[in-house]
């Protein structure tokens, strides 16, 4: 294969061409995505987990269930949205 700065030429020219806007295109921007975290040059994303799940613990004791007032669970760790232990109701509680 090509080393990654080939690649990486390749793949803007094809960008700017604008096939990865074509339906089966989609693969052209995730390469090139993976291609600069190869490279080093895309700035890796700030993990802001902790801050918040402390978010969430603070925000989920607030708020009650609208359907049936239960109380609500962050669905995993990192994510913004709680859902209702007694129904399957879902809410997003941060922005």
């Amino acid at each position: 294969m090509s080393n990654p700065h080939q690649r990486l030429v390749k793949l803007g020219d094809m960008m700017g061409d604008g096939l990865h806007l074509e339906p089966d295109g989609k693969w052209i921007a995730r390469e090139y995505k993976a291609t600069l975290r190869e490279l080093g040059i895309a700035i890796p994303r700030k993990n802001n987990t902790p801050q918040i799940n402390e978010r969430m613990t603070v925000r989920v004791k607030q708020v009650v269930c609208t359907q049936c007032g239960g109380a609500l669970v962050q669905t995993r760790s990192g994510s913004k949205r709680a859902r209702c232990a007694s129904c399957p109701a879902k809410f997003k509680l941060l922005k």
